[in-house]
C-alpha cells in the first residue's frame, strides 16, 4: 500500500444506498477513505442531476455504483477518473465486479445439490451483468448434463407487470430450482410463485444473489441467497481509483470478487429425492451437522448399514454422506468467516471440528485456502 497523500484527496462518491448492495458498497469505500484520509463528499442524487452535483464539487476522483453516460460525461469534463463497483450499461475503465462464472458454479452447485433436475433463471432485459450470469448458469448446468430455461423482462416494481412471470412460471417442468439476478428480483419471483399458485420450495426452490439481509427476510418464505463480499467490491474499487489519481498505470484495471458461499432459507430448503431413506438422512446431518458427527452416525439415526447409506446416498444425489456433511459444515464456516468475528478456534466448534487444526486443513482441502486466509480475502476490516 502506497503512503498517504499529504493533502486529502476529494472523491466523489455517488452510490444508491436504498438497498443493501448500494449500503454494503458504500461502507467499502469508506473504510478505504478513512484510511487514506479522503474527503468523502456524498452525492445522493441520480442520473443528471448527479452528473451536474459533480461538476459542481470537482473531485479528483469519482466511485459509482453502476455508473451512466452523464456521470462518465462529468468526469471526462473534469479530466477525473472514474471507477466503477458493478458492471454498467456503459463502458468504465475502473471496476470491481462480482464473478459470474463463480456466481453460475455455486448457483448450480446449490441447486443441483436439492436433487432438482430442471432450472430456470431469471433476469432483467438489457443489463449485462443479467446476461453475463445467465450464460455462466447455463454453462455450469451444461457441465453436469442439465439444460436451462431462462426468462426476462424490464425493471418493474411492486405487482407491476406481473403476468409475464407468472405465465413463465407456469410452463416450467416441476419441481424446478431458479436463480434470480438478485434478491429483489427473488422475492418477486416468490410473489409471482404465490400468485400462480405453485408451492415454494416443494415445487419451485428460488436462489437470490447479494444475501441482502432484509429483503431476504421479508421475502416469503425467507429467501436463500449467494452470500458476495460487497464490502470488498467498494473498497477495491476505492483502492484502484486511489493508484490512478497517484498517477499509478494499472495492468489490472478490472477487479472480478468471487461469491462466498450460500446463505439457506426457506426458499430452498427443500431436497427433491424419492428416497425417504437419503430425506432422512439429510435432515438429521444438516441438524446436527454442528455436532461432533460422521458418518456412522448418520446411518445409526436412519437405522441402516454405512454401506447401505452410501450406495442409496449415491443413487439418489450422485455424491457421499461425508461429502454432503462437509459441504454442509464449509458453508457455515464460510458465513462465520465471512460474518462474524469469532476465532478459527470458536468456528471449529461450532462446524463440528474437535480442535482447530482439522478444521483449518478441512477448509484448506474445500477451499484451497487456510481459513485466516479466506476471511483476509473477503472483509475489508
Amino acid at each position: 500500500m502506497h503512503k498517504k497523500a499529504s493533502t486529502p484527496r476529494t472523491v466523489a462518491v455517488c452510490i444508491d444506498t436504498r438497498d443493501g448492495a448500494g449500503r454494503k458498497r458504500l461502507y467499502g469505500v469508506a473504510q478505504y477513505a478513512r484510511r487514506q484520509s479522503w474527503r468523502m463528499m456524498l452525492v445522493r442524487r441520480g442520473g443528471r442531476e448527479a452528473a451536474r452535483e459533480v461538476v459542481r464539487l470537482r473531485p479528483q476522483g469519482i466511485l459509482t455504483y453502476i455508473a451512466d453516460r452523464w456521470l462518465i460525461e462529468a468526469a471526462r469534463r473534469l479530466e477525473a477518473p472514474l471507477a466503477d463497483t458493478a458492471l454498467s450499461e456503459v463502458e468504465v475503465p475502473l471496476r470491481t465486479t462480482l464473478e459470474s462464472d463463480a456466481v453460475g458454479e455455486l448457483a448450480a452447485e446449490h441447486l443441483s445439490g436439492l436433487g432438482l433436475t430442471q432450472f430456470g433463471y431469471c433476469g432483467v432485459r438489457g443489463r449485462a451483468a443479467s446476461a453475463q450470469r445467465e450464460t455462466a448458469l447455463a454453462a455450469a448446468l451444461a457441465r453436469r448434463g442439465h439444460r436451462l430455461r431462462a426468462f426476462s423482462q424490464g425493471v418493474a416494481e411492486g405487482e407491476s407487470r406481473m403476468e409475464p412471470l407468472v405465465r413463465w412460471l407456469r410452463t416450467l417442468p416441476k419441481p424446478v430450482g431458479i436463480l434470480a439476478f438478485d434478491d429483489k428480483l427473488g422475492e418477486r419471483v416468490l410473489t409471482a410463485c404465490r400468485w400462480a399458485g405453485l408451492e415454494v420450495p416443494g415445487q419451485v426452490a428460488v436462489l437470490g444473489i447479494g444475501d441482502d439481509e432484509l429483503m431476504c427476510e421479508v421475502s416469503w418464505p425467507s429467501l436463500s441467497s449467494i452470500q458476495c463480499p460487497t464490502s470488498r467490491l467498494g473498497y477495491e474499487a476505492a483502492e484502484m481509483l486511489d493508484r490512478v489519481m497517484h498517477g499509478q498505470r494499472l495492468v489490472e484495471r478490472v477487479r472480478e470478487i468471487a461469491p462466498t458461499g450460500v446463505a439457506v432459507r426457506g426458499s430452498t430448503e427443500t431436497l427433491a429425492v424419492a428416497d425417504p431413506l437419503v430425506q432422512s438422512a439429510v435432515r438429521f446431518l444438516r441438524e446436527h451437522a454442528g455436532e461432533a458427527i460422521g458418518v456412522k452416525h448418520v446411518a445409526q439415526a436412519v437405522r441402516v448399514s454405512r454401506r447401505t447409506l452410501d450406495r442409496r446416498f449415491d443413487d439418489a444425489l450422485g455424491r457421499t454422506v461425508h461429502d454432503e456433511l462437509a459441504a454442509v459444515r464449509m458453508q457455515k464456516a464460510r458465513s462465520l468467516l465471512t460474518d462474524t468475528s469469532e476465532t478459527i478456534a470458536s468456528i471449529a466448534s461450532v462446524c463440528g471440528y474437535e480442535t482447530a487444526a482439522s478444521f483449518s486443513r478441512a477448509f484448506r482441502q474445500h477451499a484451497g485456502c487456510w481459513p485466516t486466509e479466506y476471511r483476509n480475502q473477503v472483509r475489508v476490516v
